[in-house]
């Protein structure tokens, strides 16, 4: 998958995804929920790491 890919299955712009990956901007909430539903990614471990 690349990041185009990635970012339209979280419902947000390829530029965004770029942001948050270098630390530019933060996810939104929704964001961070559509990545819990869409890749069942556990939001505890995302957050707290």
């Amino acid at each position: 998958m690349n990041q185009v890919e990635f970012s339209i299955g979280l419902g947000i712009s390829q530029g965004r995804l770029s942001e948050i990956e270098k630390d530019i901007t933060k996810p939104s909430a929704e964001t961070l929920i559509a990545l819990r539903k869409r890749y069942n990614v556990d939001l505890n471990w995302l957050l707290t790491d």
